[in-house]
Parts: C-alpha cells; structure tokens; sequence
C-alpha cells in the first residue's frame, strides 16, 4: 500500500473560509441590530414615562428629542396635506395622512395614522379633518430618507398630494412653507378613523439574534462538511 502525502485543495479551501468568514461577520452583524434596536426600544421606554415636552422645549433641545412625547396646540391644514403611499395595515393597503399643523412656533408635520385605500388607485380616500385650532399629543420622530424609493409626485397645487415616502425637503416643496424639522406620530385615540398601531422597531431584537444564530450555525456547518470531506479524501488516499 503506497502512501501519498495530502495536501488540502487551495480552491475548496479558500471558498470555505471566505464563506465562513463572511457567515460568522454576518452573525456578529445581526447581533450588534439586536442591540442596537434592544436600546432604541429601551430609549422609547424611558421617553414613555417622561411627562409630555411642549414645543418650544423641542425646537430648543431638537436633537435629544426624538421618540419624546409632546402636547401642542394648532391648527390642522384641512385642504392641503399629503398621503404617503403603499403602507400596510394587517394585510390592508393604504396610506398614512400626513397634515400640517400650524403653531405660533411653525408649522408641524404630524402622521395622524392610517386609512385603507378605496377600490380605485384613481380614487382618494375621503378624509376628514378638525378644523380650528385643537389640543395634540403625540410621538416625535425624525424622518430618514430611503435611498430605494424613488419620489413621484408632481408639484402641481393638486390636492391632498399622494407621496411615496416621509421627506421634509421634498413635502416643502409641495407646500411652499417653511416646516419644522421632526413629524409628530399622533397618540391613539378611540374617538380617531385612523390607525395609530406606530411600531417603533420593524424587526424586535430576538429576530435578529435568531437571524445571528442561524448564520453561526451555517459557518459551523460549513467548516464540518469541509472537514468530513477532507478526512474521507485521506482515508481513501491511504487506501490507494
């Protein structure tokens, strides 16, 4: 029986750590969105128990105000707002209705929830809005920009004016006015035709550590099977 020395195959073995390698990075990944979305929903928590910001607290402290709850009086832009597009709501397509409120501070965004689309994209949904000047409460939140979504709308003093995504610039644009930079997520209210269900994560943090743990288990996986398949090569070479 002749013995032949073995020598790990470059190719098989290059692709192997370069695929564990990027398996294991992707699981390192996954576990730093766990925490960073475990604190985001820690920061929600304590924002939740804090007592309601007025406006102007806001305006002055603006970047440590995000997921703050606010109360502010204004008065809704009951002919010129916007819908955002294509959004969701257990299975039902619809829009969030975007309106203007004005303040003696500025004119606010404010997300007043979700209404389900009519039978027609031709056709808008009919909304109804408080006219005169009211008492708000709501979530505040920063907008960011979504690089995959391309904007449609035309700036043509056609109203209300359907947007594909939440962008100040391009919401001033249409209105023609200067806005504040945050949009107010309103509070739930069982007296509201709008859908306030506001999820502040899209994925929890245990999703993304089931995601970590499933890219570890394939680095391993993969380093086992590179491992029986050189081992059977050296058996059956040493038979040779």
């Amino acid at each position: 029986m002749s013995f032949k020395k073995f020598r790990l195959p470059i190719f098989a073995t290059v692709i192997t750590f370069i695929a564990v390698v990027i398996m294991f990075a992707l699981g390192m990944w996954q576990l730093q969105r766990a925490e960073q979305k475990q604190q985001r929903l820690d920061s929600i928590t304590n924002a939740q128990q804090s007592a309601h910001v007025g406006l102007g607290q806001v305006i002055n402290d603006i970047d440590n105000m995000i997921d703050m709850p606010i109360t502010f009086t204004a008065k809704a832009d009951a002919e010129q707002f916007f819908l955002v597009d294509n959004k969701i709501n257990q299975g039902r397509v619809g829009y969030h209705v975007l309106v203007p409120l004005k303040t003696e501070l500025g004119i606010v965004m404010a997300n007043f929830g979700w209404v389900s689309a009519t039978h027609s994209r031709q056709v808008l949904p009919d909304i109804e809005l408080q006219q005169g000047l009211n008492h708000y409460s709501g979530i505040i939140s920063f907008p960011t920009k979504n690089a995959m979504v391309t904007e449609t709308a035309k700036v043509d003093g056609k109203w209300p004016k359907v947007l594909q995504a939440v962008d100040l610039k391009v919401i001033q644009q249409h209105y023609k006015q200067s806005l504040l930079p945050l949009v107010v997520k309103m509070a739930e209210s069982q007296n509201s035709d709008f859908v306030r269900d506001w999820q502040p994560v899209v994925m929890p943090p245990e999703k993304h550590i089931a995601y970590a743990v499933q890219w570890f288990l394939l680095g391993v996986a993969a380093m086992v099977v590179f491992v029986i398949a050189q081992r059977k090569k050296i058996i059956r070479n040493r038979r040779e």
